[in-house]
């Protein structure tokens, strides 16, 4: 059921939905996801989080996948779903 899944739409390098595992934080999803296209504006990205009636949390992808910063590193939801925006040029 999607309320056991994290999707991930937009600028990852393989959008898809991943089956909810214990303790899955963001860098998990990046990881299985392949991190974010060239044109992903990662420190855009925001999570919808449905068990929380749809509330949207941004995140900092690209200082977490590019710099490292496990700062950035949130923990993840059942029912979560991650949105990579494109980045504008």
């Amino acid at each position: 059921p999607y309320s056991e899944q994290v999707r991930v739409v937009g600028e990852a390098a393989r959008p898809q939905t991943l089956p909810y595992k214990q303790q899955m934080t963001l860098l998990d999803v990046m990881i299985a996801v392949g991190g974010i296209t060239d044109f992903a504006d990662g420190n855009r990205a925001t999570i919808l989080r449905a068990s929380e009636n749809n509330q949207q949390y941004s995140v900092r992808l690209k200082d977490l996948v590019k710099r490292g910063d496990v700062s950035a590193n949130v923990d993840m939801k059942p029912g979560d779903i991650l949105i990579i925006p494109q980045s504008w040029f």
